[in-house]
Parts: structure tokens; sequence; C-alpha cells
């Protein structure tokens, strides 16, 4: 929809496209030696980048299908870019490697990897293709790639887990409105059209549990906060009666959180209105009851522990979401504000409106996607049954905002978009000119 700003850190992978034949015009012609190999290019802290890192992006670029210039001047500058970019991965992978929080497990890597190699067999159509391919095209052999790939995306995973965690702790960046027009105008001749879509708003009605219930597990909690006070470990309760799965063998632990990532309204609320060390409960949400423990604080992360006692949903409880879910569309439908039923949904990651393609209605849940298809403006929908888990339903109701026909894109259909790709930019940036700063860079071209 619209091409997004690629990260000047990043190097891409180093894979084969079908048609790509170019890549072996940028081999040496057998015989012949070239003089700058070896040569260093460029020295980053206690890293150095040679000439035939540079000769490698070439490769990879041609193999890709991308045009190389023959212009002596405009492949200059195309490996000046080159060599920028290799700096900029360094700079992020050492310090990455300095951040002790920063960890990508081998497991991570090799579905990774997985994943891309399943990939280029299918791109290629057989193994013994790309196997053909890699020997003319780069002289590589299926396990020297292999190799090769996996180096490749260890790196990448680095610089990608860096870059997220770097993203949080980030200072603001304000993108004006006038660098989001000139951004939208250098990219319109390359945009698509703007599809038709269908605008919804939407409530989910999770059925919660009943009082005589939610009482049982409130009570639970109450009494493993008396053995708390009384000396007992957090942890070892949690490992012993804990009812999350997820996070019972961890002795209860969630990680780290800010306000908004995802944790329930009433959960959220609790764990960020105490100190370091609290412990508060019973805190009750439509999962149970819980007992949380505040374990650390570092600015705005909480390493947050809990121990939830599950509140059985009764079928009574059931009904009660229904028929709550049905008053909700006479409401709407007799004009009375969405915003009044979407309050709950706040933390749980719910988005509040939702703008889907026409032509993808049929990939919503059936029943959902025949009803909007046939929907007006104004029009109130559902409510519709959803899988919530453990078996249990929810039921969601839609309120159709707008019907836009296809068309050419304007820059307020793309304003949000832009500007968080040129604050991801701006962002990325400064942290990267402030690597350089501290990091010493000579380049020697």
């Amino acid at each position: 929809m619209i091409a997004a700003v690629a990260s000047t850190a990043l190097v891409a992978l180093p894979l084969v496209t079908p048609g790509a034949g170019s890549a072996q015009d940028l081999r040496l012609p057998s015989g012949q030696v070239d003089q700058r190999v070896d040569r260093i290019v460029a020295v980053v802290g206690d890293s150095v980048i040679f000439m035939t890192d540079l000769e490698e992006q070439f490769i990879r670029e041609a193999a890709q299908g991308r045009e190389i210039p023959t212009d002596p001047e405009a492949r200059e500058v195309l490996r000046r870019g080159f060599l920028d970019r290799l700096v900029n991965e360094q700079l992020l992978l050492q310090a990455a490697a300095r951040d002790t929080t920063i960890m990508v497990s081998d497991e991570r890597v090799e579905t990774t990897l997985r994943g891309e190699w399943d990939e280029q067999i299918r791109r290629w159509g057989s193994e013994t293709a790309l196997r053909e391919e890699l020997d003319r095209s780069q002289g590589l052999s299926l396990t020297q790639y292999r190799a090769q790939l996996r180096e490749e995306i260890r790196r990448q995973l680095l610089i990608q887990s860096f870059l997220q965690a770097r993203r949080r702790d980030a200072r603001p960046v304000s993108v004006s409105d006038a660098e989001v027009d000139a951004y939208f105008e250098s990219q319109r001749a390359v945009l698509q059209r703007r599809p038709a879509t269908i605008t919804f708003r939407q409530v989910f009605v999770q059925p919660m549990p009943g009082d005589s219930t939610m009482a049982a597990a409130t009570a639970e909690i109450e009494r493993l906060l008396g053995l708390i006070r009384e000396g007992e470990d957090f942890e070892s309760l949690a490992r012993q009666f804990s009812a999350d799965p997820g996070s019972r063998i961890q002795g209860g632990d969630l990680g780290w959180y800010r306000r908004g990532d995802g944790l329930v309204r009433e959960f959220e609320d609790a764990a960020f209105g105490v100190r370091e060390g609290a412990i508060v409960g019973p805190v009750e949400t439509q999962f149970g009851a819980h007992l949380i423990q505040v374990e650390r604080v570092r600015g705005a992360e909480r390493k947050i522990r809990h121990i939830l006692i599950g509140a059985e949903v009764t079928e009574g409880d059931l009904v009660t979401a229904r028929t709550r879910a049905e008053e909700i569309r006479s409401r709407l439908q007799a004009g009375a504000p969405i915003r009044e039923f979407t309050e709950r949904q706040r933390g749980q990651q719910i988005p509040d409106s939702v703008e889907v393609p026409m032509d993808q209605l049929r990939q919503l849940p059936e029943a959902l996607g025949r009803d909007l298809m046939g929907a007006s403006e104004g029009d109130v929908v559902g409510p519709v049954e959803f899988p919530l888990g453990a078996g249990q339903p929810a039921w969601a109701v839609f309120r159709v905002d707008r019907i836009r026909e296809e068309g050419e894109y304007t820059v307020d259909d793309l304003r949000s978009q832009i500007r968080q790709v040129l604050q991801q930019e701006k962002a990325e940036t400064r942290m990267l000119e402030e690597l350089r700063a501290r990091t010493y860079v000579d380049i020697r071209i």
C-alpha cells in the first residue's frame, strides 16, 4: 500500500530469487585476481569491514533481481550506501552485544531458518534447482548457503531485538504535518489504488464468572495472601496453586510490562497502582481472582508475578453475556454512542475501529463476513459468536461507520501510517548518531 522506509541498519538476508541470473556477472573471470580483496575499507569499534564485504552486497542485490548500475559514478554511490549500511549494522550488533538483556535463542534462530529455507525451496521448486542456482550465481554449496543464512538470521534477530528494546525507551520523536505531506508526495507515484473498504467499530462481550464462583476464588486468594504474610514464598505458592498454565511453572512470572501492553484493565490498574515489591489482591478479572506481585520497577516498566485462581463460567454466565450483547445491539440501533460500551476493552488489544478491504470480508468468520457484505453505513451487525478459548464463547456487536469505493489514496488516508514510519526512521537515525559518537569509526575509502 505504501512503500515503507527500511531501516538503514538492516542488511538483507542472502536469499536468491528465481529469474535473477545477473549475480554471476559480478564474479571475477577465472584466473583474475581483484587487487582490492582483503583491503580494509572501514573500522567500527573492534570490527573491520573489507572490500570483499562490499562486493558481496552487489552480489546479493543482483541475486534479488535488482539492477546494478554500470556507470562508475552511480556504482560508487551505491557502494557508499552499502558501506554506510554495513557500518550501521556493526554499530547495532556491538551495542546489542553489550546489552545483557538482549538474547536470541538457538531455537528462535533455527525456527526462523526453517521458515526461510522452506520458502527458498518453494520458490525454486526443488532443492536441486536451488543447489544449481547457488553454484552458478554465488559459487556456494547448500551447506555453505545454509550456514551463511543461519548466521545472517542470528545477526538480524539480534538487531531487531535491540531496536525493539530501544524503541520502548526512546524519547518521543515529533513529525510535522509538512513532513508527512512531503513523504506522501514522494511516494505518490508508486502507490497502488486504494481498494474498496468497510470501516466498522466493535464491542466484545466476554462471559464473566458469577458471584458465587468469583467469591470462592477471591476467598482462596485471601488465604494465599495470609500465607505470604506468615512468611510463605510467592513463587512457591504460584507453582502449587496458580491456574495460569503459561506462568505457573515459572513461579507466576509474567515478565516486564508497560501500560498498554495488553494486560486486562483491572489487572493493569492494580499492578501499576502500587510500588516496587508490593503484593496486591484479590484482583478480579474475567479469568478469576489474582494475587499480583510487582517484583521490580524499571522506568515505565514493571516486572510482574501473579497467582490466578480460576472462577468457572457457568451456562448461566454465558446466557448473561449473550443477553448483554443483544442489549448493546438494541441500544446502538437506538442511537446510543458506541464509546459507552468500548471502555472495558481498554488493555485487551481489541481495536476500537477496523477498516477491512471488501475483498477480504470472506476471511472473517462466516456469519460476520456475510452480514457485513450486505450492510450499509450506520447498520448494526450481531451479536456474532467467537471462540474465546477453553471452549468458551464471546459475543461481538459491530456498527458500520463508513463504506468507501475504490479510488486514489489521499494523504489523510495514510497520515497515521506515514507518521509512524517517519517517527521510527527518525528515532533510529538519532540512535545511530549517538552510537557513532561514542564508537571509533574510521572510513578508509
